[in-house]
């Protein structure tokens, strides 16, 4: 059996480099343990350090790459036709990897090769590394993308798993600021036809003042609404060209977006007039009312109050009277 080979990718934009060296050494600590690499794809970083930083480095299989500022989704595009193994992961350039559970997952794949592996993470709010918890490793699901998608709900997030660079062959990222990863997660999952789903907490997720995510400007939140919306319409637009159990599953995972935007719109929205302008895209879109199909008691009670104008309206009063924001949350 040949060993396990993995493409390491972390785009980088102005982020401190400590942080950038910290995800670098979460892989380093591997050593030779597995064939790896890592690209970093440095997305326009004005008077980027970055590259001087890696060059001192001298490690053979760290790459850099700078180029015009694209995104994330631009960058891990880059990424992708950069790397050279058979396994890839998207790592952010302020996260890290827990190193005992990541030995332990990337031994499980070694052990049980498939096209793609999930795992979990964990919050971290400081700048220093730890190892994180390591519960005693157990399968959650085993089968096809289509399968999970239908039985269980897809988390979108592009480092929450490795796959086989081959399995993306076809497949890239839209270049916008937020979501991209829910298209390519979703487009990925379909097309995987054996994967594993593992309780380990391989990803440590700092918890940064100042990324995009946790950014509450209404400029900003508009913004992820709107690339949001243009991201369910891409998957839309891939669902008409599928049928049977396919359609099924990437259906769902529409549905569960659209809810997870109405939802997030009852506690972001800074006023009545944003989250009523916000609701008419989504009617606009076809994307409201929520469907009425029954995902879970969750997504039922979701639909049923924010089907009128009143109920959303009277929730988002209560959600600002609360303070209960959702931004740096995942949808």
């Amino acid at each position: 059996m040949k060993p396990l080979s993995i493409s390491f990718i972390i785009p980088y934009y102005k982020v401190e480099l400590a942080l950038l060296a910290r995800a670098i050494r979460s892989v380093q600590a591997l050593g030779n343990t597995v064939d790896w690499e890592i690209w970093v794809i440095d997305d326009g970083t004005p008077e980027s350090e970055a590259k001087h930083f890696i060059e001192r480095l001298n490690e053979p299989n760290i790459g850099y790459y700078a180029q015009t500022h694209s995104g994330p989704g631009g960058a891990r595009n880059t990424g992708l036709d950069l790397a050279n193994k058979e396994y890839v992961h998207f790592l952010d350039a302020d996260d890290y990897l827990f190193h005992t559970p990541l030995k332990q997952a990337l031994n499980m794949l070694s052990t049980s090769p498939v096209e793609l592996f999930a795992f979990q993470s964990q919050k971290v709010h400081d700048t220093s590394i730890s190892d994180g918890s390591s519960p005693p490793p157990r399968l959650i699901f085993q089968g096809t993308g289509v399968d999970f998608m239908l039985r269980h709900n897809l988390h979108g997030s592009v480092w929450s798993y490795f796959f086989k660079h081959e399995l993306a062959r076809d497949l890239r990222f839209t270049p916008i600021a937020y979501h991209e990863d829910e298209e390519f997660t979703a487009l990925l999952f379909l097309k995987a036809k054996q994967i594993t789903v593992t309780n380990l907490p391989v990803y440590a997720y700092y918890q940064r003042k100042g990324s995009i995510m946790h950014r509450t400007e209404s400029t900003f939140v508009k913004q992820r609404f709107l690339d949001l919306i243009a991201i369910i319409l891409n998957l839309k637009k891939k669902g008409k060209q599928l049928s049977g159990l396919p359609a099924a599953a990437l259906n769902k995972r529409i549905d569960m977006l659209c809810m997870s935007m109405a939802y997030t719109l009852l506690g972001d929205s800074p006023d009545t007039s944003f989250l009523l302008d916000m609701r008419n895209r989504m009617k606009s879109a076809g994307l409201y009312p929520l469907s009425p199909h029954y995902y879970s008691l969750t997504y039922a009670i979701i639909r049923i109050c924010t089907s009128t104008t009143a109920g959303l309206v009277a929730l988002n009063k209560l959600f600002r009277l609360l303070h209960f924001k959702h931004a740096g949350k995942a949808f």
